[in-house]
């Protein structure tokens, strides 16, 4: 799927949501203040409680995201309530939703899949409770569940 993505935003991306969880509107709605790469965190406003959540995230997608943001240098406005993510044309403004959801479509498909942005929402999950280190208890907080029977529809 990496080899198939077009751009280092759209690698960093992936990386935050197939290893935070988060929803996709979730990440898209982070600003440059939202990222911590030194603790590898990154805070997104949670859609259900509107609870501003610190995130752990791979070490691969602060890469991603520093090499997309060397990038944009001097090509965006500076200040740390930017948003984090723009489109790659001029004029260059805040990604949408629906503009990430059609790169992800794109680059599914060209691999012979239908996955959704959703998709990678389930991984998250499913990787996260395949780790003996971290509990069913873990996972729920991390992917912002109210319910454990919800975290636990993820895991199949």
């Amino acid at each position: 799927m990496f080899a198939r993505l077009g751009s280092h935003r759209d690698r960093a991306l992936v990386a935050f949501w197939v290893s935070t969880g988060a929803r996709a509107a979730e990440l898209l709605g982070a600003t440059v203040a939202d990222v911590d790469p030194g603790q590898q965190l990154i805070t997104v406003l949670r859609k259900g409680t509107r609870v501003l959540q610190q995130l752990p995230a791979s070490p691969d997608a602060f890469v991603w995201l520093r090499l997309y943001q060397a990038q944009l240098h001097g090509l965006v406005p500076a200040g740390r309530d930017q948003p984090l993510w723009w489109t790659l044309r001029k004029p260059l403004r805040a990604l949408t939703y629906d503009a990430a959801r059609l790169m992800f479509t794109r680059a599914a498909a060209g691999l012979g899949a239908n996955w959704s942005l959703h998709d990678l929402r389930h991984t998250a999950a499913y990787r996260m409770a395949r780790d003996p280190q971290v509990s069913l208890c873990d996972v729920q907080w991390v992917m912002g569940h109210a319910h454990l029977s919800t975290t636990q529809r993820y895991l199949n």
